[in-house]
C-alpha cells in the first residue's frame, strides 16, 4: 500500500510538469520564433539490493513514472509578413547568435530586431546581435537579402552600401539546447558546438526581411493533450486518496 502512495505521488509530479509545459506552450502561441516544449517520461525502475549483487536487471512494471527531460521541438513555424524593415524570419535551419548583458553568447529564432541608440542591432529583449556592425542614422532604403547581407543608401550616396552581414548558427543536435529565457537558448554538451555559416548556403536557412517566424505551437494538439494530462492528474490524486483511506482503515483495525 505504501507503494501506491509513491506511485500516486510520482504520477502527480509528472502530470503537473506536463500541465505546466502545455500551459506555457499555449500562452506563447503568439510569440515569434517560440518553440513548443515536450516532457519525456520514463518508468521508475524497481530493484532490490540482492538483485543488484546478483547482476540482475531492474524491473520497471508497476513502479510509477518519473520525468526524464523537457526539451524543445524545433519544427518550422509559419512565416508571417510584417513589412517592418528589421523583422527577420528564418526559413529553415539556424539561429541568430546574440550576446546578452552578461556577455553570454545565446541563440534565438526570434527575429524581432531594432536599432539601438548607438546604431547596433538588438533583439526585443535588448540582446545585441553577435555580428557587431552599425547602422548609420541617415541610412535609408535598407535591404536584407536571403544570404544575410545588409545594404542601405547612406547620406547622399546614390548607390547601395554594404553595412554588414548577418550569419546563422546551426547545431548537430538542436534538441539538446537549453532554454534560458527571453526565447533564447544556450548550447550544451548534448546540442554540440555551433557552426556559423552564411544563410541560404550549405543547408543553412534563408533570412526573410519583413517577415517573422511564428510559434510552432499547434493549439488543437496542445489542448487535447492538456485535457488528457488533467484527467491523469485527477486519477493519480484518487490513487493517493484511496491509499490513504485504506491505510487509515488498517490502522483502525489494529486498535
Amino acid at each position: 500500500m505504501i507503494d501506491a502512495l509513491y506511485i500516486g505521488t510520482g504520477g502527480l509530479k509528472s502530470q503537473q510538469a506536463q500541465i505546466d509545459t502545455l500551459s506555457n506552450n499555449i500562452s506563447n502561441m503568439q510569440t515569434p520564433g517560440f518553440k513548443s516544449r515536450r516532457v519525456a517520461f520514463g518508468d521508475v525502475a524497481v530493484i532490490s539490493p540482492e538483485q543488484v549483487q546478483a547482476g540482475m536487471s531492474p524491473q520497471s512494471a508497476g513502479a510509477g513514472s518519473e520525468i526524464l527531460s523537457t526539451s524543445s521541438v524545433f519544427s518550422q513555424g509559419a512565416m508571417q509578413q510584417t513589412n517592418r524593415v528589421w523583422d527577420i524570419g528564418i526559413q529553415g535551419e539556424g539561429f541568430l547568435e546574440v550576446v546578452d548583458g552578461n556577455g553570454n553568447h545565446l541563440y534565438t529564432r526570434d527575429g524581432q530586431l531594432h536599432v539601438d541608440n548607438q546604431g547596433y542591432l538588438v533583439t526585443a529583449a535588448g540582446d545585441h546581435l553577435a555580428q557587431d556592425f552599425q547602422v548609420p542614422p541617415d541610412a535609408t532604403d535598407i535591404r536584407l537579402n536571403q544570404n544575410g547581407q545588409v545594404y542601405a543608401t547612406v547620406g547622399a550616396d546614390q548607390e547601395q552600401t554594404l553595412l554588414g552581414e548577418i550569419e546563422l548558427s546551426t547545431f548537430p543536435s538542436p534538441e539538446g539546447l537549453q532554454l534560458v529565457g527571453n526565447n533564447n537558448f544556450a548550447p550544451t554538451q548534448a546540442s554540440g558546438d555551433p557552426s556559423v555559416g552564411r544563410p541560404n548556403e550549405n543547408g543553412v536557412g534563408a533570412l526573410m526581411q519583413g517577415m517573422l517566424e511564428g510559434s510552432n505551437v499547434d493549439m488543437v494538439s496542445e489542448m487535447s493533450t492538456l485535457v488528457i494530462a488533467q484527467r491523469a492528474y485527477q486519477l493519480n490524486a484518487r490513487v493517493l486518496q484511496a491509499s490513504d483511506q485504506i491505510l487509515d482503515t488498517i490502522n483502525n483495525l489494529r486498535q
